[in-house]
Protein backbone atom coordinates (compact mmCIF):
# COMPACT_ATOMS: atom_id res chain seq x y z
CA UNK A 1 0.00 0.00 0.00
CA UNK A 2 1.28 3.66 -0.67
CA UNK A 3 1.17 6.45 1.79
CA UNK A 4 1.02 10.56 1.04
CA UNK A 5 2.80 12.60 3.61
CA UNK A 6 0.75 15.74 4.06
CA UNK A 7 1.84 19.12 6.26
CA UNK A 8 -0.45 20.17 9.16
CA UNK A 9 -3.06 21.96 9.18
CA UNK A 10 -3.15 20.27 5.40
CA UNK A 11 -3.43 16.63 7.07
CA UNK A 12 -5.74 17.48 10.19
CA UNK A 13 -8.06 18.95 7.55
CA UNK A 14 -8.51 15.42 5.08
CA UNK A 15 -8.84 13.37 8.07
CA UNK A 16 -10.85 15.47 10.41
CA UNK A 17 -11.84 18.15 8.51
CA UNK A 18 -13.94 19.12 4.76
CA UNK A 19 -10.89 19.01 2.50
CA UNK A 20 -10.85 16.40 -0.22
CA UNK A 21 -8.21 17.90 -2.46
CA UNK A 22 -4.52 17.51 -2.46
CA UNK A 23 -2.61 20.27 -4.41
CA UNK A 24 0.59 18.34 -6.33
CA UNK A 25 2.83 19.81 -8.52
CA UNK A 26 2.18 16.34 -10.80
CA UNK A 27 -0.46 14.38 -11.86
CA UNK A 28 -1.40 11.21 -9.77
CA UNK A 29 0.55 8.47 -11.76
CA UNK A 30 -2.15 6.90 -13.39
CA UNK A 31 -1.87 3.64 -12.04
CA UNK A 32 -2.80 4.58 -8.71
CA UNK A 33 -5.90 6.04 -9.70
CA UNK A 34 -8.72 4.06 -8.00
CA UNK A 35 -6.29 2.68 -4.96
CA UNK A 36 -6.71 3.42 -1.65
CA UNK A 37 -3.63 4.93 0.39
CA UNK A 38 -2.56 6.45 3.58
CA UNK A 39 -2.51 10.02 4.95
CA UNK A 40 0.72 10.58 6.77
CA UNK A 41 0.99 13.96 8.73
CA UNK A 42 4.27 14.84 8.55
CA UNK A 43 6.45 16.79 10.86
CA UNK A 44 6.45 20.53 8.96
CA UNK A 45 3.46 22.69 9.65
CA UNK A 46 2.48 25.30 6.87
CA UNK A 47 2.07 28.40 9.28
CA UNK A 48 0.24 30.35 6.59
CA UNK A 49 -2.50 27.79 5.72
CA UNK A 50 -5.52 28.51 7.50
CA UNK A 51 -7.07 31.21 10.41
CA UNK A 52 -6.17 29.49 13.39
CA UNK A 53 -9.61 29.52 14.71
CA UNK A 54 -10.47 27.45 12.00
CA UNK A 55 -8.16 24.61 12.68
CA UNK A 56 -8.30 24.80 16.13
CA UNK A 57 -10.33 21.91 16.33
CA UNK A 58 -9.06 18.98 14.76
CA UNK A 59 -6.61 17.27 16.40
CA UNK A 60 -3.22 16.88 15.27
CA UNK A 61 -0.66 14.51 15.17
CA UNK A 62 3.30 14.41 14.17
CA UNK A 63 5.03 12.13 11.77
CA UNK A 64 2.01 9.65 12.30
CA UNK A 65 -0.50 7.55 9.77
CA UNK A 66 -3.53 9.51 10.42
CA UNK A 67 -6.30 8.69 7.77
CA UNK A 68 -6.63 6.11 4.76
CA UNK A 69 -8.51 7.49 1.63
CA UNK A 70 -8.89 6.47 -2.21
CA UNK A 71 -7.52 8.44 -4.88
CA UNK A 72 -10.55 9.14 -6.48
CA UNK A 73 -9.38 11.00 -9.61
CA UNK A 74 -7.13 13.86 -10.81
CA UNK A 75 -7.60 16.93 -12.74
CA UNK A 76 -5.31 20.37 -13.48
CA UNK A 77 -7.06 23.30 -11.53
CA UNK A 78 -8.64 25.71 -13.59
CA UNK A 79 -10.07 27.80 -10.62
CA UNK A 80 -12.04 25.44 -9.15
CA UNK A 81 -12.00 23.18 -5.68
CA UNK A 82 -11.58 26.96 -3.54
CA UNK A 83 -10.94 26.78 -0.93
CA UNK A 84 -8.87 24.10 -1.00
CA UNK A 85 -7.37 24.08 -4.61
CA UNK A 86 -4.48 26.39 -5.46
CA UNK A 87 -3.80 27.98 -9.52
CA UNK A 88 -1.36 25.78 -11.38
CA UNK A 89 -1.62 22.44 -9.39
CA UNK A 90 -2.38 19.50 -9.42
CA UNK A 91 -5.94 18.48 -7.75
CA UNK A 92 -5.90 15.21 -6.01
CA UNK A 93 -9.40 14.08 -5.17
CA UNK A 94 -9.81 11.92 -2.16
CA UNK A 95 -13.01 10.39 -1.48
CA UNK A 96 -13.94 7.66 1.27
CA UNK A 97 -11.91 9.30 4.11
CA UNK A 98 -11.74 7.64 7.44
CA UNK A 99 -9.67 9.23 10.22
CA UNK A 100 -7.53 5.99 12.07
CA UNK A 101 -8.85 5.83 15.31
CA UNK A 102 -5.53 5.35 16.93
CA UNK A 103 -2.81 7.26 15.08
CA UNK A 104 0.21 5.21 14.09
CA UNK A 105 2.83 7.17 15.84
CA UNK A 106 6.63 7.35 14.95
CA UNK A 107 6.51 7.30 10.67
CA UNK A 108 8.61 8.51 8.67
CA UNK A 109 7.27 9.81 5.70
CA UNK A 110 8.57 10.63 2.44
CA UNK A 111 8.14 13.04 -1.09
CA UNK A 112 5.55 11.70 -3.51
CA UNK A 113 3.78 8.67 -2.66
CA UNK A 114 5.52 6.22 -1.08
CA UNK A 115 5.58 2.11 -0.09
CA UNK A 116 4.11 1.72 3.80
CA UNK A 117 6.19 -0.33 5.80
CA UNK A 118 4.71 -3.96 6.62
CA UNK A 119 4.33 -3.04 10.31
CA UNK A 120 2.27 -0.19 9.84
CA UNK A 121 -0.20 -1.37 7.54
CA UNK A 122 -0.72 -4.15 9.70
CA UNK A 123 -1.46 -1.87 12.59
CA UNK A 124 -3.63 0.27 10.25
CA UNK A 125 -5.48 -3.19 9.51
CA UNK A 126 -6.14 -3.95 12.63
CA UNK A 127 -7.85 -0.88 14.04
CA UNK A 128 -9.82 -1.22 10.20
CA UNK A 129 -10.95 -5.03 11.31
CA UNK A 130 -11.81 -3.98 14.73
CA UNK A 131 -14.29 -1.00 13.16
CA UNK A 132 -15.51 -3.38 11.46
CA UNK A 133 -16.64 -5.91 13.75
CA UNK A 134 -17.76 -3.67 16.15
CA UNK A 135 -20.32 -2.14 13.47
CA UNK A 136 -21.52 -5.61 12.39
Amino acid sequence: MRALTVKHPWAAAIAHGPKRIENRTRPIPAKHVGTTILIHAGVAEDKNALPADMIRSWPRHWGAVIAVADLADCHHDEGCCRPWGFPGTWHWQLDNVRAVPHPILGVRGQLGLWTVPDDVLAAVQRQVDLERTAAS
